[in-house]
């Protein structure tokens, strides 16, 4: 794919399924939070991943190329509850505290990781979201990147290599 945002999406699924397979669905935030009645769950299987691009700023380079600066938010969604007050059992606190353990997991897996066509994804926000109406738990970490679109730039420019394999004497 030659499109930035549907090759990073892919990347990033395949990246976080091997590195974090706790989360057994990871797609593209469609609004699947809000696609239920009043005290449904979303049909999804949890703990989920749903990954946006929310809000892309661009400034020019030459030439017609940009550079974009693209926030990317994960919204880890979980299911299962347990106690986590102070006086609960300190191995059911631990049950209610593992949802925490997959968001530092996730949070390994992605900070500092880029490939070739984008810098490293650097987290700059956590936010928390109780769902308790229908019992979920939610977690939105968001991250951030930049990406050079050479996409408009006419096809008769080519990028050119120069070497030099002489010496250059005083």
């Amino acid at each position: 794919m030659d499109y930035f945002f549907s090759q990073i999406l892919m990347d990033l699924q395949e990246r976080i399924s091997q590195e974090v397979p706790e989360i057994t669905y990871i797609d593209q935030d469609l609004g699947q939070l809000g696609q239920t009645g009043e005290h449904e769950r979303p049909p999804l299987s949890y703990p989920a991943c749903l990954i946006d691009f929310p809000n892309s700023d661009y400034s020019n380079l030459s030439g017609g190329a940009q550079l974009g600066a693209v926030p990317i938010t994960f919204q880890l969604i979980f299911d299962t509850y347990s106690q986590t007050w102070h006086k609960a059992p300190k191995q059911v606190i631990m049950k209610g505290l593992e949802y925490l353990e997959v968001e530092q997991k996730l949070h390994k897996c992605l900070q500092k990781w880029h490939l070739d066509y984008f810098s490293p994804l650097i987290r700059t926000n956590v936010k928390s979201q109780n769902n308790n109406d229908i019992g979920l738990r939610v977690r939105q970490l968001t991250y951030s990147t930049e990406y050079e679109d050479y996409t408009p730039i006419d096809e008769e420019y080519k990028e050119v290599v120069f070497s030099f394999k002489g010496e250059i004497k005083d």
